[in-house]
């Protein structure tokens, strides 16, 4: 390929930036429903508590950190509980900017207000400045290892990425976590160059580390992207294993500070973070452990460790078309491990990027990805950008030897043909959210099931100043509703061992609140077998009294008024249908005003 760099004219980079600009807003603006990440939510309140009162709280209570805590004796309050789950650099950021709009940090859309929280749109902006600044990043990479061609293709491949944009808007640290990849990836293929010329890589290399260090920060399964930056490294990087090292250390000074602080907050170094990595041992959803008020040991079973892996990436590698943003450029990453690229530093950066995707293979088959192409912990998105890079010089490479010729079809065919398939979602989808979005403006179908914030929203009337809610989507009902609420435990039994301790530190529980996220399942059977069996009454009983059959709980179970949060009529005959109920133990009104200074 020739390295002479070809300029495709000032009026198409302004076209490109228009494009930019144009669909950053569409997303932000018009087509925008509110965040669909669970986690996102989970930082969210998370960044909303350290705007307000400079400490590292949190509304979210999960069993598995409470129990950490009281084994360490801690004596946690669900109206005061650190947050010991969490990576801490998204929700610094965010409390950043919540600081400045705290005027608008009030969620009311019963009172009149948007339907669409302020805030979930100022999340939105920031994922989206994320996105195009990872385009910025991934374009640089490409003139550095590449030409201007290449860099072309591969800057408008991610334009053009729905799953891109959705994303950003999603409220997910992987929008963050995908820029700082970017840019670790810019300074890698930064090193490799000077690393070809024979010169100094050692302040490129401090600052990869930094953006490490930034990575692991930000979300705990980045531990995997920097593991494969640092073998590329050592391996394929001209004299780079004492670089390595450079690049090894910084991250692991960061994530020992952070060590050395949940050590103070619950005993344990790793947090309650910690059950995400002992899901990867036993293979098992990390909701499952986290929602357990009792957890053991994690008992390590190769034989079903393996069977479970294997399972994983066959799921995974089915699927990895759509895990990649279905990016037709970032695909061809895979035929151009087999190109012998003249460049040094290009061959050093592609196999440097072959290693990261082996460790995030790895990585992904440990934990698994109940949830799919929008499972929060689905990192493969992250390398999309770059392995669009090596796809878009792979394209280049391959057409040039079919075609020769200054004709458009003859220089740009290829190409055109693989970003036209990658544009596909967005030419299908964006139309009708467009239309939709300019229709019904704020009045937009949230993401429902199982979320529709301007219901849960009313639960802060309900709940007064000491009490406290349990949930099957606890971070939902935290950020929307603002009040603490508390994940539903796995085992029944546990509930009033929790509760007794949530009520000897001047904590009452005011009721459960169901969602569809309890009742999801592939078979009807699922409702009694799965994660939420325990709590059957509860899921099915709203449900139930559209056919005025009570599916009551339990003599002793005192939470058995209904206050129905979502009613839809089913059929003629039948009476209301409640997805999304609040079951309390007495009729409530509104709170006074008063009740609810904090």
């Amino acid at each position: 390929m020739s390295s002479q760099p070809s300029s495709p004219g000032a009026a198409l980079r302004l076209a490109f930036y228009f494009a930019a600009v144009a669909l950053a807003l569409i997303h932000v603006f018009v087509t925008f429903r509110g965040l669909s990440s669970v986690e996102g939510m989970h930082q969210a309140q998370l960044a909303r508590q350290v705007s307000r009162t400079f400490s590292w709280q949190s509304k979210v209570v999960q069993p598995y950190a409470w129990a950490q805590m009281e084994k360490a004796e801690k004596s946690p309050s669900p109206l005061a509980m650190p947050e010991t789950t969490q990576p801490p650099l998204q929700p610094l950021v965010l409390a950043a900017a919540f600081r400045i709009f705290q005027p608008l940090s009030e969620y009311a859309p019963y009172k009149g207000g948007s339907p669409i929280y302020f805030f979930d749109r100022l999340i939105a902006a920031f994922g989206v400045v994320c996105w195009l600044l990872t385009i910025y990043f991934t374009h640089g990479a490409a003139r550095r290892l590449f030409d201007e061609k290449v860099a072309a293709i591969t800057a408008i491949a991610l334009l053009v990425c729905m799953p891109g944009w959705e994303m950003a808007v999603s409220g997910s640290s992987k929008a963050l976590l995908t820029l700082e990849f970017a840019l670790a990836f810019r300074l890698l293929a930064a090193a490799a160059a000077r690393a070809a010329e024979g010169q100094a890589i050692g302040p490129v290399l401090a600052g990869l580390g930094l953006v490490c260090a930034a990575m692991v920060l930000t979300h705990w399964l980045a531990v995997w992207l920097v593991l494969g930056l640092i073998l590329g490294i050592a391996f394929f990087l001209p004299g780079g294993r004492v670089g390595a090292f450079l690049v090894a250390a910084i991250p692991f000074a960061a994530l020992s500070g952070w060590g050395w602080w949940q050590m103070q907050l619950c005993g344990d170094p790793l947090g309650a973070a910690k059950a995400l990595f002992q899901a990867q041992l036993a293979s098992m959803n990390p909701d499952l452990i986290q929602r357990d008020l009792s957890p053991g040991i994690t008992s390590l079973v190769l034989d079903d460790l393996l069977r479970r892996v294997g399972l994983s990436w066959q799921d995974q590698l089915s699927s990895l078309f759509g895990y990649l943003g279905y990016s037709v450029v970032a695909v061809f990453f895979f035929p151009s491990l087999m190109h012998p690229f003249r460049r040094v530093d290009a061959a050093s950066a592609r196999w440097a990027l072959a290693l990261v995707f082996a460790c995030v293979l790895i990585g992904m088959g440990l934990v698994g990805l109940p949830e799919k192409l929008v499972d929060d912990n689905a990192l493969y998105i992250v390398l999309m950008p770059a392995m669009s890079l090596f796809g878009a010089a792979m394209l280049v490479v391959m057409w040039s030897r079919l075609h020769n010729g200054r004709t458009f079809w003859a220089q740009w065919g290829g190409a055109a043909v693989a970003l036209g398939i990658t544009a596909l979602p967005m030419l299908v989808n964006l139309p009708v959210y467009l239309k939709f979005g300019l229709t019904l403006g704020s009045r937009m179908q949230p993401h429902w099931p199982p979320f529709i914030p301007e219901r849960a929203a009313i639960l802060r009337e309900l709940v007064e100043a000491d009490e406290f809610l349990i949930s099957d989507a606890p971070a939902f009902v935290a950020w929307y509703a603002d009040v603490p609420c508390a994940a539903l435990p796995v085992q029944r039994e546990d509930f009033a061992t929790f509760q007794k301790a949530a009520a000897d530190r001047k904590a009452r529980l005011a009721g459960f609140v169901m969602t569809p996220v309890s009742s999801k399942g592939e078979r009807f059977s699922d409702v009694f077998t799965g994660p939420y069996g325990e709590w059957r009454d509860l899921i099915f009983r709203g449900p139930m009294l559209a056919f005025e059959k009570d599916f009551s709980p339990s003599p002793e179970f005192p939470f058995k008024v209904i206050h129905p949060l979502i009613a839809m009529p089913v059929g003629s005959k039948e009476s209301l249908t409640m997805p999304m109920v609040f079951y309390s133990d007495r009729n409530r009104a509104p709170a006074p005003a008063e009740a609810k200074k904090e």
